[in-house]
């Protein structure tokens, strides 16, 4: 088993995974690769946190499903949840909880045991000029508030100490990959990735982990955040420009990862409320671009030296379909259409009493109703909000029209599919069924996610042309 181990560093690298479960969801393949991810943020009760945790674990639950026959194990599927994804937690047997290092609400000024020196202690004064204040009165609980300087101390020591780096390099073997997800303008994301980077890199006594190939991604200013003095809040996204500047200096010289993704946005089109505790932010197009840098990482060779990437759009526009995108985006737009027509079909099916399936594959009321199924439409409709969220953030990721199941030829905009209605599906899902051996597996969950898959790939294919 091929692992990928996924750093999701700070509040940007929670959102960037759940654009990553997102495609792994849609049929992007990860090339064979168990995705790992293991998640860092001091956050104590930040509910995207644990909705990410929630994500992750429903996508485990379906996929298990899916290559579960009773007493074997089959090949994953071909198209929807095609890939593996397994917590650290779960590989090591423990729990992935990877904050309660420094998930307190200890002060900064505690951490470092200031209460030692001397008011008049040199050491004091040294301190006092590396951190203001508001710094060292802040409790780590709530992150470091785009402070990069305060995340280098405590993230040092938080990873150093962590169960989970150790049971990192523990299962990183020969064939395993290491990816980082963080921004560069923040204070968790921005400290965190080099001090990762680094201590692979250090681990002289585990050679699969020094050796490892490392690919990066690193998110530029893609938002700005409401005035701080009408907040109140420690945070100004005016200083993300100057921050991402000092960073990018720091990681020319010091940055080691075999490739390098950089991806944001040249002005901060959206601005979120400055709500510390919450970050209730909604999923927006360059947190969906940087998670397409991980399928694209876990298909390239190890190279003979460090490559950077990044990816431009064919037309400045506040609203991407695939005219404005351009074709390189093609897979993308395929996966996302491909699902919320899954949900078209997960909404229609159970409602057609003389669809043929219900009798030839066990496609009936008590299917709908059991766990695996219901699972999926859990699923589905985190899915549809994040989409939803997508399509009308700014700038917006808005590819389909989808909310005229009557007119599901105009699905993809600027593109005539043959399909008219869902009719068209439910005939190719019939299709699909007639050509499989009932002898191969009595897995009625996976049936239904092959057929649905079949029948749209037929119509929507034409996308990778």
């Amino acid at each position: 088993m091929k692992k990928v181990f996924v750093f999701c560093i700070g509040g940007t690298g929670i959102r960037v995974m759940k654009s990553v479960t997102m495609l792994m969801a849609s049929g992007m393949s990860t090339n064979g690769y168990t995705v790992v991810p293991i998640i860092i943020d001091p956050h104590m009760d930040l509910e995207e946190k644990k909705n990410l945790h929630s994500l992750i674990d429903n996508y485990e639950k379906i996929y298990k499903e899916s290559i579960n026959n009773g007493t074997s194990t089959l090949n994953p599927l071909n198209g929807f949840f095609n890939s593996e994804m397994q917590t650290i937690g779960e590989i090591n047997n423990q729990l992935n909880d990877t904050h309660q290092a420094v998930g307190s609400n200890e002060k900064f000024r505690s951490y470092i045991n200031m209460s030692s020196l001397g008011t008049t202690d040199i050491n004091n004064y040294f301190v006092e000029t590396l951190f203001s204040t508001k710094n060292l009165n802040n409790p780590l609980s709530v992150g470091f508030k785009g402070n990069p300087n305060v995340g280098t101390v405590v993230l040092g020591e938080m990873i150093e100490q962590a169960d989970w780096f150790n049971a990192f390099k523990i299962h990183c073997e020969k064939d395993d990959r290491v990816f980082i997800i963080s921004s560069i303008f923040g204070g968790t994301g921005a400290s965190g990735f080099p001090l990762i980077e680094k201590k692979i890199r250090n681990a002289s006594q585990q050679p699969a982990v020094k050796n490892v190939v490392m690919g990066a991604v690193s998110v530029l200013p893609y938002y700005g955040l409401k005035d701080p003095s009408t907040t109140g809040s420690d945070i100004d996204s005016s200083n993300f420009y100057t921050k991402t500047k000092a960073a990018l200096a720091y990681y020319d010289k010091n940055i080691l990862s075999d490739y390098l993704y950089y991806i944001g946005e040249k002005t901060l089109r959206q601005v979120y409320e400055n709500d510390e505790a919450k970050q209730e932010d909604t999923a927006n197009f360059i947190e969906l671009i940087a998670a397409s840098s991980l399928f694209d990482f876990l298909k390239r060779e190890r190279p003979k030296r460090q490559q950077f990437l990044s990816r431009a759009i064919e037309n400045d526009k506040e609203s991407m379909s695939i005219d404005s995108l351009g074709s390189g985006y093609n897979d993308i737009v395929k996966c996302v259409a491909d699902y919320m027509l899954l949900r078209q079909l997960i909404n229609d099916v159970p409602n057609e009493p003389f669809f043929p399936l219900v009798k030839n594959r066990g496609l009936n009321s008590a299917f709908y109703k059991d766990q695996p199924f219901q699972n999926l439409k859990k699923f589905t409709d985190t899915y549809f909000k994040w989409y939803h969220e997508l399509a009308t953030n700014k700038r917006a990721f808005a590819p389909l029209h989808y909310d005229d199941p009557k007119q599901m030829s105009g699905w993809i905009k600027h593109m005539e599919l043959d399909a008219k209605n869902d009719s068209y599906y439910l005939l190719e899902m019939i299709k699909a069924s007639n050509a499989y051996n009932e002898k191969d597996h009595s897995n009625k969950f996976r049936f239904f996610l092959q057929f649905a898959y079949d029948a749209i790939n037929y119509y929507t294919k034409k996308l990778e042309k």
